[in-house]
């Protein structure tokens, strides 16, 4: 196999990880909507769609553990060249902040929804702003980690 199609390879997996990643937050926002939409009707049905949402969460590691080894399959094969440029390392620390935010912010969220959602109804309106703020930088970082990947500011 040739570097250069080793190289589109890598490319092409990185953007199907980074597609199941941004994807599946893509689907949380609109499921989250949801969410709140049964929620107003009856709270057992959002525990029925928040329950029906974990299955999100499967192909959002999966893009993330297809995005990080051929992003750095990638690294190796141009020897570092993006990693010298102001567009790349401004991305790469988006990258970080939107998993992190994911691991850190998004899960704890969710779990204390699904506690909320079965003992506590008072802490349900501040779990929902909470989470809409969550989803909104999810998607603007995703939004400029494409206009990033896009244009390659320098």
């Amino acid at each position: 196999m040739s570097t250069q199609t080793l190289y589109q390879s890598l490319l092409v997996g990185h953007l199907i990880g980074f597609l199941l990643f941004a994807g599946s937050t893509i689907a949380s926002f609109f499921g989250f909507r949801q969410l709140w939409k049964q929620y107003a009707i009856d709270a057992g049905r959002a525990a029925t769609v928040l329950q029906a949402m974990s299955g999100l969460q499967v192909l959002l590691r999966t893009g993330v553990g297809v995005i990080i080894p051929s992003g750095i399959g990638i690294m190796y094969l141009t020897h570092g060249v993006y990693g010298e440029q102001v567009w790349f390392r401004i991305k790469f620390a988006l990258v970080l902040l939107v998993i992190l935010n994911g691991i850190i912010v998004g899960r704890r969220l969710r779990v204390s929804l699904d506690k909320a959602l079965k003992d506590d109804p008072m802490a349900v309106s501040k779990i929902r702003q909470r989470a809409l703020r969550f989803h909104l930088v999810q998607l603007a970082g995703i939004f400029t980690i494409i206009l990033l990947s896009v244009f390659k500011f320098n």
